[in-house]
């Protein structure tokens, strides 16, 4: 998947859908020049999307990270290795995994060059256990916009602990946040997994 036609899903995307994706390209891409792309971290994950939330765990390291959530019953777990340029999608019950190829991340800050970002503080307030910066955040890329804000815990270095769309229609706010790199083994497909193809996922069982 590279950053052209991420780009071009995005535009086909409903519109809360797409600010959101649009969101989150610019973050990859804001990250693309540093070695690192994430701060070695583990959190519990809360996303709301259209009056939808769901909860899960997110862990990251450098080049890595892996999100583990769960809906009626069934988890699923993802691992994108940015450095390996690849994503797992593990299926627990089943034992098995699929591969998809993951864009280079000077691909999408090629993709999103020349995008306006302005920020706008809006003070200081409270997140949970957290003191935090306000801030209002405008995005904008060939033609399409994307307002949000973020808050930035002061107590964890910089850490964003919650963004939210200035409609309400997204958020996503992380709590029990630990600083540090989670062990290693997380972000590597488990011992005994087999790998499937896309064509074969027509046969695992209906939920």
């Amino acid at each position: 998947m590279n950053g052209r036609k991420t780009l071009l899903r995005i535009r086909g995307m409903r519109p809360v859908f797409q600010v959101a994706a649009l969101c989150g390209l610019l973050l990859v891409s804001r990250a693309a020049g540093a070695q690192a792309i994430f701060k070695p971290f583990s959190a519990d994950q809360v996303r709301t999307t259209r009056k939808k939330t769901t909860t899960g765990k997110v862990y990251a390291i450098e080049n890595a990270m892996r999100s583990e959530a769960e809906d009626k019953g069934k988890k699923s777990i993802s691992i994108i290795r940015f450095d390996r340029k690849v994503m797992w999608v593990l299926m627990p019950d089943q034992k098995m995994y699929l591969e998809m190829p993951w864009g280079d991340p000077a691909e999408w800050a090629a993709t999103t060059k020349g995008a306006q970002v302005l920020r706008e503080s809006l003070g200081a307030e409270q997140v949970g256990a957290f003191h935090c910066d306000k801030t209002r955040v405008t995005a904008t890329y060939q033609g399409m916009t994307s307002v949000y804000t973020e808050w930035v815990a002061r107590e964890l270095d910089g850490f964003v602990v919650k963004r939210q769309d200035e409609k309400g229609s997204w958020s996503t706010e992380y709590k029990n946040v630990q600083l540090g790199a989670p062990d290693p083994s997380l972000f590597e497909i488990p011992a005994g997994y087999q790998k499937m193809s896309m064509g074969g996922m027509s046969s695992l069982p209906k939920p």
